[in-house]
């Protein structure tokens, strides 16, 4: 598992692709936060609240992390190497663990200059407006599990095809309809009570709960589970195909 660890990170920053894609994240990120008029700009809300960089995030994920996956497993049958692969001493599920890894670790890695926003935003303010670092911390962790579960989830649509493109183009709508779906159409109330229990469903709904400064075991688990299917049908995905 940590020699597919090693390489697909190595691998990621061995090409400008791995450069690119982090860059394009910083500078997006710091546009929003820094430059852009609109709700996600820190300076105009007048207050040391990093509930924008928060809410922001996980949409330039959607984006961003599928350009990340969309080479686990694609590359791998464009080349034919995933027959070597699968041929080592191996079980396919440390093969998946060793892809998750690499894309989450590369996910983490991209929300380094968060950190720089932060410290910024902190040196700041005043005193009585410095930040809650609870709140932070918790915001931090929801943040990671969101990682760990989009970059699983872009492993696996990698996994059903050998086109970089196609994974990229379904990992992002994929990421798009499981963040936001249920929490969408529980916005339209239209189901009465019903709506309730879509929106605690929904993945939006549980991040949430981490930025407000909650660390529920409810949320928590419910990332895991998340992060666990996903590897599952990828897992079952490469039996099926090369049984």
């Amino acid at each position: 598992m940590w020699q597919i660890f090693r390489k697909d990170f190595k691998q990621f920053f061995s090409s400008a692709t791995g450069y690119v894609v982090m860059t394009v994240f910083a500078l997006v990120a710091g546009l929003f936060f820094w430059y852009l008029e609109g709700d996600y700009n820190l300076m105009f809300s007048g207050f040391a609240d990093l509930k924008p960089v928060f809410d922001l995030v996980p949409w330039l994920l959607i984006l961003i992390l599928p350009a990340v996956s969309m080479r686990s497993f694609a590359e791998e049958y464009r080349t034919g190497t995933i027959e070597l692969l699968l041929t080592k001493p191996l079980r396919t599920g440390e093969l998946v663990a060793g892809k998750w890894l690499a894309v989450a670790a590369a996910g983490i890695l991209m929300l380094l200059p968060l950190g720089l926003y932060i410290w910024s935003i902190n040196r700041l303010m005043i005193p009585a407006d410095r930040l809650d670092y609870g709140v932070l911390m918790s915001s931090f962790m929801g943040l990671t599990l969101l990682v760990g579960l989009f970059a699983m989830v872009g492993v696996w649509v990698s996994s059903l095809t050998q086109s970089q493109m196609a994974a990229y183009l379904g990992g992002v709508f994929l990421l798009f309809l499981l963040y936001y779906g249920l929490y969408g159409l529980a916005s339209f109330q239209w189901a009465g009570s019903l709506d309730y229990t879509l929106r605690s469903w929904s993945l939006t709904e549980h991040y949430r709960h981490f930025t407000d400064g909650l660390i529920l075991a409810g949320s928590v688990g419910f990332f895991l589970l998340g992060i666990w299917i996903f590897g599952m049908l990828t897992v079952w995905r490469l039996k099926t195909r090369f049984k």
